[in-house]
């Protein structure tokens, strides 16, 4: 298995209101939008797919109207789209086998449409939930007509080396992903930790139940603790700046 992680832009956040809930309104950080490209024996595997590449004219194409207008900007560019990122490890779009999702919020899946030949594994509690329109998840980006879905219930070995790891919290049914490399194991957290300040017991967090996202964050460090895993957070600009991205491979 090789990885290579994939730049798909960055946000540019007011934290107080995304992140850490009331701490440093007003205080605009930018946030790394990435995803990991994985070779497996079944072929190259995608997770996550980044901002759809409407937001490369239109960056408030998903929070225009709404309280995150402003609040929440895209930038990416056409090198930032998915199928580029991609293409630029020497990959072709239509070698992605299959798209792991962590979940449905618009920087984690807006590429989906970008590997129409994939198959596109997400839980099927969380797939529900996001087509609630509660969820403010944009349809735009996972409701498509010709997807090769396939709906997991709980936590599995998706395929030889790759486990999925229920990590809610940050929203209902969220997942991350245990891989195990030659060069040692990594867990991919996604939006289960975002910030390596919010890790921390009792850190004020922006999530959809708070409780659970400790718990989920409590979870990830045993885990790696008993495999010895590496944690990869989210969004944090300053640990994103310390790994190797593509066309490096991950080491």
């Amino acid at each position: 298995m090789r990885m290579y992680l994939l730049d798909y832009g960055y946000t540019d956040v007011d934290k107080g209101m995304v992140l850490t809930l009331g701490r440093d309104v007003g205080k605009v950080v930018s946030t790394p939008i990435w995803g990991a490209l994985v070779e497996t024996r079944a072929g190259w595997v995608l997770i996550d797919t980044g901002m759809n590449p409407v937001h490369i004219n239109q960056p408030d194409a998903t929070f225009a109207g709404t309280p995150l207008s402003g609040k929440i900007v895209p930038v990416m560019t056409s090198q930032n789209r998915a199928d580029e990122c991609v293409r630029a490890c020497g990959v072709d779009p239509a070698e992605i086998v299959m798209i792991l999702n962590s979940h449905l919020h618009f920087d984690h899946c807006g590429g989906n449409a970008l590997f129409p030949t994939a198959e596109i594994v997400v839980q099927k509690k969380h797939y529900e939930w996001a087509m609630l329109p509660e969820s403010q998840c944009p349809r735009r980006d996972f409701d498509l007509p010709h997807a090769r879905w396939r709906f997991v219930d709980g936590e599995e070995e998706v395929l030889p080396g790759i486990h999925l790891i229920l990590t809610p919290g940050h929203v209902p049914y969220h997942q991350s992903f245990l891989l195990n490399l030659p060069q040692g194991p990594v867990i991919i957290a996604a939006d289960a930790a975002s910030l390596a300040e919010t890790m921390a017991p009792g850190a004020e967090i922006t999530a959809d139940d708070p409780r659970l996202y400790h718990a989920s964050i409590a979870k990830l460090e045993r885990l790696a603790h008993d495999t010895g895993a590496r944690i990869l957070l989210s969004h944090d600009q300053a640990l994103w700046q310390q790994w190797p991205h593509a066309p490096e491979c991950f080491h």
